[in-house]
This record gives structure tokens, C-alpha cells and sequence, in this order.
């Protein structure tokens, strides 16, 4: 699998302080993943306008939504909500459809900034209709 460095040198034209940025920003997200209960994707735009997918996390606390790993992939149902974080640098909220799941999924997209500019977009993403009743920990 392709590093993060890798993939962003590779479909980017992020520096080398950006990508290091992002390194360091993927370097303790485990714990984001447990404390938000949802899967951690980290998204950036490719020469082509595209959006890839260059980290992904799942939480230890919770359950996933994404058994398989969609690192190196291009975004598909999430590029509305990634574009619209991107481009005007305001945290984004809404339901998207994942071919896997069979209910909507609810994703915060959360632009990351370098030196003020936007490079990527942070997403969490959960599903609030599991079918299964939140533990005191995740309603706390």
C-alpha cells in the first residue's frame, strides 16, 4: 500500500511542508477516531480535480463503516461536501450515500489548513442508524 507521502507526491502538488503537515496530523488520529466513535478519512484534490483518499482510521471504541480500506481510491458519493469545505474553508455537515451501507452515512468534512491555505479535508464518518444502541461512553 502506498504511503501518504507517496500518494500525495504522486497526485498533488503539495510541498514538502504540507505533506509533512499531514504526516504529523495522521501521526495520533487513532485517538480522534476513538474519541469521535467514527471513521477518519483524509481526503486531497488531484491535479485532475478529483478527490483522493490519502489516510483512513477506524475507531477502536466503535464500530466501522468501512471494513475495507479506501486509501489510494477516489472519492465518489463525498465530493460535494469535500469541495464545499475545501473551497470556502468552513467545516461541512451531511448525509452521504456509501454503496456498502445501507443506510446514509453522516460525514463532517473539516478542512485542514497550511499557513492558512486549505490542502485537504479531514472527514468523519459514522452511521447514526446502526441498529445498535450507543454505550454511555459515546453518549457522553
Amino acid at each position: 500500500m502506498a504511503t501518504l507521502a507517496e500518494l500525495a507526491r504522486q497526485h498533488t502538488s503539495l510541498n514538502r511542508e504540507q505533506i509533512d503537515h499531514l504526516q504529523r496530523l495522521i501521526g495520533e488520529w487513532g485517538m480522534l477516531a476513538d474519541l469521535s466513535f467514527a471513521d477518519l478519512l483524509l481526503y486531497v484534490p488531484d491535479h485532475e480535480g478529483r478527490w483522493i483518499t490519502i489516510a483512513q482510521v477506524r475507531p477502536a471504541t466503535g464500530q466501522t463503516i468501512y471494513p475495507v480500506d479506501y486509501v489510494g481510491t477516489t472519492a465518489e458519493h463525498e465530493q460535494a461536501l469535500l469541495s464545499k469545505a475545501y473551497s470556502t474553508g468552513d467545516i461541512c455537515e451531511g448525509e452521504i450515500d456509501v454503496d456498502i451501507v445501507p443506510d446514509p452515512v453522516r460525514m463532517v468534512a473539516i478542512p485542514v489548513r497550511a499557513e492558512g491555505t486549505p490542502i485537504a479535508v479531514l472527514s468523519r464518518e459514522w452511521s447514526s442508524r446502526s441498529g445498535r444502541q450507543p454505550g454511555e461512553l459515546e453518549r457522553t
